[in-house]
């Protein structure tokens, strides 16, 4: 009878359990496709690192919905391995939510197989102006556009270089030049346009390939033209090899604008030394002047950047807080409201989105393009800043909303002086 009496017990045990165990919220599984090897792998693990501490932050306060979330990574290095990722995700994972992936090529590629499938496409970091033009029900973008990048370089060099070198516009020959992508062409045409609007004399665009090993010939015709200012559009070894094959071959300029990539990486100071200083760089910032932020997104800003150090050893650049506030958006304000991955009710949860500016920790707002706009998906109030390496670190000198420090070294020391 005892037995009896134990065996019933169990089994009456096993039902009232079974089914609140059936009722445990299960892992939300988010897609990453990054550049993880290749030569945009330095760029790609940032943001994907960012990402991740925006996860860890989630998944500490209890997940969206009860639900943890996990980051299913892929590795797309190229554009055909971002497409056969992005295949891979959304079949065999059965992922329909995917995040990715810096590179504007990149995600071209990507986001046509998920939208293909029905699945929902969030870039964090691709800027081409193109990415959004496309008539995707499905792509959202939170981060600025090429042109905007572009334009700001233009603006920069009349409100802020040319101001200190005490010339008009008129007086003063800028010298475009861009890795030949989607991304850098897009970038590069903005600058070009905007300069030229300004009152620059453009001394011409000329583009190259990301690449190439040598860049003397680019070198050498910018000797030639003599130009006061360079902006340039550029990734990662070939924003090196433009500045050291610039020394060899003694060629010095008032003012050097690097429009994103590499120039805002502290490898990219380590890869120069002191020659860094006075070097400009146009894209977000993770150091920009915090009243300008709300009072929510200062706290997280500084729990961000003491997460990121804690966990790689390293302050965060722009990239990787462009990987963290965009995560953090498609999780907290996205999937939260959602309350379900099904891209139906994500697609109309991101459409509804409406933070203020000030309301995230890089100071943009979101809210997004609608479906009448041909920008469609594209995050309206993103917004690219001017910075400039200064003691071997990146300062914001404009706008004047988020600055932090008023620019110097122009112009621009010579080789043999810096």
């Amino acid at each position: 009878m005892n037995f009896r009496r134990a065996f019933i017990a169990t089994m009456a045990s096993a039902c009232l359990w079974g089914p609140l165990h059936a009722q445990t919220p299960e892992t939300w599984k988010i897609g990453a496709l990054y550049p993880l090897t290749g030569s945009l792998a330095l760029l790609g693990t940032e943001n994907l690192n960012g990402a991740k501490v925006a996860v860890e932050m989630i998944n500490e306060r209890g997940g969206v919905a009860g639900h943890k979330i996990e980051l299913v990574t892929g590795d797309a290095s190229t554009p055909d391995k971002a497409q056969s990722e992005a295949e891979r995700l959304s079949s065999l994972e059965n992922v329909k939510v995917i995040s990715g992936t810096y590179s504007s090529g990149l995600s071209y590629a990507a986001s046509q197989v998920v939208e293909r499938r029905g699945g929902l496409y969030w870039e964090t970091g691709g800027i081409s102006d193109g990415l959004t033009k496309r008539g995707f029900k499905n792509y959202f973008r939170v981060v600025f556009t090429a042109s905007q990048n572009g334009q700001l370089a233009a603006n920069l060099s009349k409100d802020v270089i040319a101001k200190q070198l005490g010339k008009e516009p008129k007086d003063i020959k800028i010298m475009v030049i861009h890795e030949d992508s989607d991304y850098g062409t897009s970038v590069a045409t903005a600058a070009e346009l905007k300069a030229k609007e300004l009152g620059f004399k453009v001394a011409g665009r000329v583009a190259y390939k990301a690449t190439t090993t040598d860049l003397s010939s680019l070198v050498l015709r910018m000797k030639a033209e003599s130009p006061n200012i360079v902006i340039a559009s550029s990734y990662a070894n070939d924003a090196l090899l433009v500045q050291r094959q610039m020394k060899q071959l003694g060629v010095n300029v008032d003012a050097f604008i690097g429009t994103g990539g590499i120039y805002g990486l502290p490898s990219f100071a380590e890869g120069l030394g002191s020659a860094v200083n006075g070097i400009f760089d146009t894209e977000g910032s993770a150091g920009i002047n915090t009243s300008a932020l709300s009072k929510e997104s200062a706290q997280q800003l500084e729990e961000f950047k003491k997460r990121f150090q804690a966990m790689y050893g390293k302050p965060p650049s722009y990239v990787g807080t462009q990987g963290f506030v965009g995560t953090f958006v498609l999780l907290d304000n996205v999937l939260r409201k959602a309350g379900s991955l099904d891209p139906e009710k994500v697609r109309a949860a991101a459409a509804a989105v409406d933070i203020p500016d000030g309301g995230t920790a890089l100071g943009w707002g979101v809210k997004f393009a609608g479906e009448s706009d041909p920008a469609r998906g594209q995050n309206l109030r993103a917004f690219p800043v001017a910075q400039q390496w200064q003691g071997g670190k990146l300062v914001v000198v404009s706008p004047d909303t988020v600055k932090t420090h008023a620019a110097i070294l122009v112009p621009l020391p010579a080789w043999d002086k810096r």
